[in-house]
């Protein structure tokens, strides 16, 4: 078979999927051929990943343009979702390929209802409509489009594997709702990671070495409770404000963020004792698995309770437990796994409180092997691509 593996995002998961998706084809070997479009500027990104994949048997990197990116995400989210639908769609003749997985499905969901491709297709489904909130008009709105727009896509013949990221229950739920075998189950990929040589979190963020690191990283935004994170500063107990170091690493998701995020920082340490740095920077993987193993909890109070987090494996890996929403799917796999500590709300005086709790009490934190072993990127790679 000739496949096809579209993504043409160049952030977060999106370069860490397609980077377990090489790893495993280069030690793995089969008789199918390999076409993976991506962003232009990942050869010189992610040269490793690039370099690594240019030594596969039967497997072909292919670069859009800039033009092409821009033409795809310069507009509205409807035309967004088709541009990209016809560019992939472009891709898929042109090579003549059998198979096609979106790496990001969500964008393609409306596209899918109407066209039929002479090849199949798969998809990673990262929000979906099960576990959204149903609270109020807009949130019920927004939840029955979301069911017909599912609903629909599912009738494709031309669809064969939908994955849902860490979620059984959704992925059994969908199937008997829409009388289907689409939707699979997913482990979300916990990369092993090395960190880097003689990095010392303190040293490289000067700060005091008897304060605890707090860490929030990916990317920010409102939705990811940056804003509350910060803001949790001048909530924190005075007698705790001088032992904690919160550290917000990663890219605001938009200007406007970025300027919040900067007043905030501002806002915060001049009327608390606690340290605050934002890093805004994308981080190496190495960067990334030290703050990790060097940080004393990781901060994720989400607001979407209906996806599962990267940011959640990688903090598990590194035997680090976490500060996060207590509501949907974030909620079970923590409880499940016993991975850290639950939010009532997400809101900076909650996050306050669950800081001060873990200062105050030296929470001890023990190891889930079971739940990082079965998260394993090779896992994750041969159910993607097979």
């Amino acid at each position: 078979m000739r496949k096809l593996f579209f993504d043409i995002q160049i952030t977060g998961h999106h370069t860490e999927y397609i980077g377990h998706l090489i790893n495993y084809l280069s030690d793995n070997k089969d008789a199918d051929e390999y076409i993976f479009v991506v962003h232009p500027d990942f050869p010189a990104k992610f040269k490793t990943i690039y370099d690594k994949g240019n030594l596969i048997t039967n497997f072909q990197w292919v670069c859009v343009s800039y033009d092409q990116v821009h033409e795809c995400f310069s507009r509205s989210i409807i035309r967004s979702s088709f541009s990209l639908y016809k560019l992939m769609h472009y891709y898929g003749i042109q090579y003549k390929v059998n198979h096609v997985c979106l790496l990001y499905f969500n964008i393609f969901q409306l596209p899918s209802i109407f066209y039929r491709p002479s090849y199949t297709l798969s998809g990673i489904l990262f929000l979906q409509f099960h576990r959204m909130n149903k609270n109020s008009l807009k949130d019920q709105l927004k939840y029955y489009r979301k069911y017909i727009t599912t609903k629909l896509y599912s009738f494709n013949p031309k669809i064969k594997r939908i994955f849902i990221l860490n979620d059984q229950k959704t992925a059994v739920y969908l199937n008997n709702e829409f009388s289907t075998d689409i939707f699979k189950m997913l482990p979300d990929p916990i990369a092993k990671l090395t960190p880097l040589d003689n990095f010392d979190i303190y040293e490289h963020y000067n700060s005091e070495k008897d304060r605890k690191v707090f860490l929030h990283i990916g990317s920010l935004g409102d939705r990811k409770g940056t804003f509350e994170v910060i803001d949790s500063a001048t909530c924190i107990s005075e007698e705790n404000q001088s032992k904690v170091f919160i550290l917000v690493v990663g890219k605001a998701e938009n200007d406007e963020i970025e300027q919040t995020i900067i007043d905030k920082v501002k806002y915060n340490t001049l009327n608390s004792n606690v340290q605050i740095v934002w890093d805004n920077q994308f981080v190496s993987n190495e960067m990334m698995k030290s703050l990790f193993d060097q940080s004393h909890a990781i901060l994720l109070p989400y607001k979407n309770t209906e996806a599962s987090s990267g940011i959640l494996g990688h903090a598990a890996a590194a035997n680090k437990k976490v500060i996060a929403t207590g509501k949907g799917l974030i909620r079970e796999i923590i409880e499940e796994n016993k991975l850290g500590i639950l939010l009532e709300e997400v809101s900076s005086s909650e996050i306050a409180s669950k800081i001060d709790e873990v200062l105050s009490f030296q929470v001890l934190f023990t190891s889930e092997n079971s739940f990082v072993e079965e998260h394993s990127p090779s896992k994750f790679a041969e159910l993607v691509l097979h």
